[in-house]
Order: C-alpha cells, then structure tokens, then sequence
C-alpha cells in the first residue's frame, strides 16, 4: 500500500490543502477492529474523544468508509510501531454494529492519537458506552480512580454508590485490552451477587455488543487473562492465585468485610498497576475501612456522600428516580433523631463519634480543611487569600525536627488561625533544617519560632541563636501550665488544639497525611488523673508513621504562655 499523506484532525468534513480529509476526535464514535487474540479472532474497541486502541479504526458518525493513517504520538514524536494503514472495509458503525459499505470516500485521514494510557475516563465511558448519567459524587468517585491507586467512599444510604462501583468495574476491563482482572468482594456472596453484579448485569445488557465477551452470574470473562468476578468474603483463600499487570479490586459493603480478608486483597495489590475501591456505609468503629479514613488516610482518596447532597434533596423533587428523597430523610430524622450514631452512618454519611480515647473527632478535622490547595511534592500550598483576610495576622512558625531515620523534619506556618505551609524535610542533618528556619524567619518575620528541642532539635535552636534569631525552644516533656490538668506540655498543647477544631477556630489545609495523623491521635488519664496524649513510641508500636505533622501543628498553635525556653 502507498504511503498516504498525514495530517492534523480539525473539524470534521474540512478540507485541506491538497484535498486531504481532516476530522474532529470529539465527534468520533465507537469504532471496531478485528484482531487476532486467544482462541481465534477477537475484535479490539476504540471508544470515545482521543482513545488509542491498537489496532483502531475510527469514523464520524455518518460518514461512509474512507481509507486512513493512525499515528501515536508520544512526546511530541510518532511511536515506533504505532502507524496503521486501514482501509474503509474494517470499519463498522458503532450504533448498531452493521458494517459500513460504500465506495472509498475520497482522501485518506490522518489521526494523530496521544501515546501513553488511553484516555477514556470512566465519566465518559458511563455516557458514551453505558448511555447512563452520573450526577456529581459519582463522578467524583470515578475521576478519582484515575488519578489514586486506593479510593474509599462512605456514604448514607440510597445514593448509587453500587452502581458507582458496578460502572469503574466494567470501565477497568473495557479500557484494558491487554491482561486485566477485576474482583468484586463483600461480606456475603449473596450480597456479592444480588447487590454488585445485578448492577453489572443491568448496564452491561445494553450495551453487550460494544462491551463484549460473555456475561455469567457474577463473572465477565472476555479473554483466559481479561475477566472480572465476584468473590464471597468467607474465606481469605478466596483471593489467592490472582496474577495481572492490570489488578482492580472492589470492596462492596466495606465495612464487614474482616482484617484477614483486607490482608488477602494486599497481597493482590502487588500488580504494577493496581486499584481498590472500598465503598460502605460508616457504620463501625473498628476495621479497615474506617482505618482508610483515619490511621491511614495518607494513603487513599476519602470522598464522603451525605444524603443531603442527593439531587433529590437538592431539588426538593425526584431528579433521579431512586436516589434518596427529603421525605425520607425526615422520616429518619422524626424515628432515629438527628443526633444518634445511626443517622449519622445511614443518612449523613458518618462514622460514629469516636471513642472516648479518641482525641479529634473526624468531622471537626474535615470541617477545618479548606478546599482548592496546590499539592507540590510534600509542600501544600493554600491559593493565595485576599490581602484584607490575612492583614494585620501574626505569622507563626513550628517545627517539629526528626529524630529517626524514618521521621521527617516539618517547618509549619501558619497566619493567625490559618495555616498556609506545610514543607516537609527526609534526610537532613541539623544545619539545613536550621537553614531552612532561617530562611523562613527572614521572608516572614514571625511574631513566635516554636522549636522542638528534644533530642537532635537542641541543635537546630542553637545554630538559630548563634545567627542571632529570637526562637523558642519546646521541650514538651516538660511540666504543663495546669500541671494538675495535664501531665506535660503536650498534653496542654494538643488538648488546646482540640478546642480550637470543636470551636472552629483553626484553617487547615486539604492535606490527607496531616488529617490522618491527627485522627489517629488518643488520649488517656494517668494515675493522676491527668490527660495524657499517647506518645510518638505508642504510636509507632501501633504500626504508624510518626504524627511530624501533627506535631508541628500543635508547637505553631502552642499558647505564647507555656513553659518554653527563651533564645534571644
């Protein structure tokens, strides 16, 4: 076949110099190629604005059947191997399936495609092959297994969340065409197949002729090595013998599912490119599911779904038949009462309050972080406040300094009841950690420098005073103020950061490590009765990293009037 000219696509139907077709990506549909794959030909999908299948052949809707290049690009430049030459006879209509017949209708076409993971996303998938609308907290969810590895989704009852999952699951396959699996577990295999996958059988009906391969009970099997099922989570044994580059895992009904079988699907989690979904209602106090919202949180996207959103409430009349009402959410309200755990969990989307021991309740930790941050490596960045809110505010630094190999050093800043820096130092000795203070001190000019001086943090606030910058440096072992209320200086310090979230009186930002470590934080009495916080050694033992940020909050919100030590 001759070489054919390459263009640019524009609008679709315009012509070019020389005659040559061009045609616009937003007006493609589904195209279809016939490849060979296991057991015999296998057809290969494309779908979608700017999707790169190969091999691919695509056409505007209502155009005839022309010959064509694709080209994939990456960085700028055409990827070797990634041409295609098809001609107009491969090419099938995505409507109904019928192939596409006629003459060659004119010119060829170029396409140029972006290289790299395919573009699809799952909010687009939803509309353009499923034919469903999302409303907006499911396209949250979705979006969000685009861009984190783990995501976790509490929600009160009746607001899709099910469907949710049962479209990322027929998403992940559809978009992966080479080896993929995706599981599906909740706490009963009853639950497993009349809650998920009756949710997966009903959108993939439809749509099977696009969607492919064979749709059993709980299984959706396109290839030996490209399938998604349904496990009960009975047994952790259940979860062995899983293997693929491509691993996607939902957890229906999160919060049954025990320990043992959350440490089954890690063990699936070691794939080079893995996603979990956790979807519940918060309705424990325990568990992995409420872990992944507090403990460890650094480590996944939290999305909250209340009722209250519903676009039904929203409305004040039935938007989506289906989704959750205002009649019935003053049903709950009138038989469960608006303060008990209960409508909390089913209706605000809640965890219940804490335990006693627990120091910050979540929802005063999530109500103090302000949204629309810029997250640079490790330095959270708030956008910038207008210049009448942050006037006249005293500037406050706190850093909290590393005193093992696996802590981190943080220099903290807040202005007035707002905290706008976070930079967080791995592997750095005494004198760039003072550097780094200094540097601050001058750009600034903090009113208060509160410095933990314990162990290796002596050094930071004497290499301070030798430069000559007034520091105080905290040991917070030492005796509290209301010493027959609190047995030392961080117990006042966190306990008066407790009443600053109970209050409102704190600004954070939308930083899931600093959230989660101050969610995981516990309080005792000790023999005195007096309040205790449970120290950093504690909270190692309980197999978590250390509070650095947690703690360089607390030192930049410490009262002017504590015991510190005086450097000038």
């Amino acid at each position: 076949m001759p070489t054919l000219p390459i263009v640019k696509t524009a609008d679709a139907g315009q012509k070019t110099g020389g005659g040559q077709r061009r045609l616009s990506l937003p007006r493609l549909r589904v195209s279809v190629q016939p490849a060979p794959g296991r057991g015999g030909p296998a057809p290969q999908y494309g779908y979608g604005a700017g999707v790169w299948r190969k091999p691919l052949a695509a056409a505007p809707e209502n155009l005839e059947a022309f010959p064509f290049i694709i080209r994939q690009i990456q960085d700028g430049r055409e990827a070797q191997g990634g041409r295609d030459v098809l001609d107009g006879r491969d090419i099938l209509d995505g409507r109904g399936g019928r192939p596409v017949t006629g003459p060659d209708a004119g010119p060829p076409v170029v396409l140029d495609l972006p290289g790299g993971r395919p573009p699809l996303s799952p909010v687009v998938f939803a509309r353009e092959v499923l034919g469903v609308e999302l409303w907006a907290k499911q396209e949250e969810v979705l979006i969000a297994l685009t861009q984190h590895r783990r995501v976790a989704v509490k929600a009160g009852n009746g607001l899709g969340k099910g469907f949710c999952a049962a479209v990322a699951l027929l998403w992940f396959i559809y978009t992966h065409q080479d080896s993929a699996i995706a599981l599906s577990t909740a706490p009963t295999f009853r639950q497993v197949r009349h809650i998920l996958w009756r949710q997966v059988r009903r959108l993939y009906r439809p749509a099977a002729k696009v969607l492919g391969g064979k749709m059993l009970d709980t299984r959706w099997e396109l290839a030996d090595d490209r399938y998604a099922m349904g496990l009960s989570a009975d047994s952790a044994d259940q979860f062995q013998g899983f293997h693929s580059p491509n691993m996607f895992i939902v957890v229906d009904e999160a919060e049954g599912v025990s320990d043992e079988i959350y440490e089954a699907i890690e063990s699936v989690m070691t794939s080079a490119d893995p996603l979990l979904l956790l979807i519940g209602n918060p309705t424990t106090m325990t568990g992995a599911f409420r872990r992944a919202f507090y403990e460890e949180r650094r480590i996944y996207r939290p999305v909250t779904i209340s009722a209250l959103e519903s676009p039904n409430v929203q409305a004040g009349r039935v938007v989506i038949p289906g989704l959750t009402t205002a009649n019935w959410i003053e049903e709950r309200r009138e038989i469960w009462g608006g303060d008990t755990s209960v409508y909390r969990a089913r209706v605000l989307g809640e965890f219940p309050e804490q335990g006693e021991d627990t120091l910050l309740p979540l929802r005063h930790i999530e109500a103090a972080a302000r949204p629309n941050h810029i997250v640079e490596g490790e330095v959270i960045s708030p956008n910038p406040r207008p210049a009448a809110e942050g006037r006249g505010e005293d500037v406050t630094l706190g850093v909290d300094v590393a005193r093992f190999g696996s802590d981190r050093s943080v220099i903290l800043r807040r202005r007035g009841d707002c905290v706008e820096d976070i930079q967080v130092l791995r592997q750095v000795d005494t004198m760039q950690i003072a550097g780094r203070v200094a540097a601050a001190i001058r750009e600034f000019s903090p009113e208060q420098v509160c410095v933990d001086e314990i162990g290796v943090g002596a050094g930071v606030v004497d290499r301070l005073r030798e430069q000559g910058y007034r520091v105080r440096g905290v040991n917070v072992a030492h005796k509290a103020r209301q010493d027959g209320v609190f047995a030392n200086l961080r117990a006042e310090g966190y306990w008066a950061l407790r009443e600053r979230f109970a209050s409102g009186l704190i600004s954070i930002p939308a930083d899931n490590q600093l959230m989660g470590e101050l969610a995981a934080l516990r309080y005792r009495y000790d023999s005195q009765g007096r309040i205790q916080i449970e120290s950093k050694d504690d909270i190692r033992k309980r197999g978590l990293p250390s509070p650095d940020k947690a703690d360089a909050l607390m030192l930049a919100f410490l009262a002017p009037g504590s015991r510190m030590r005086l450097w000038t």
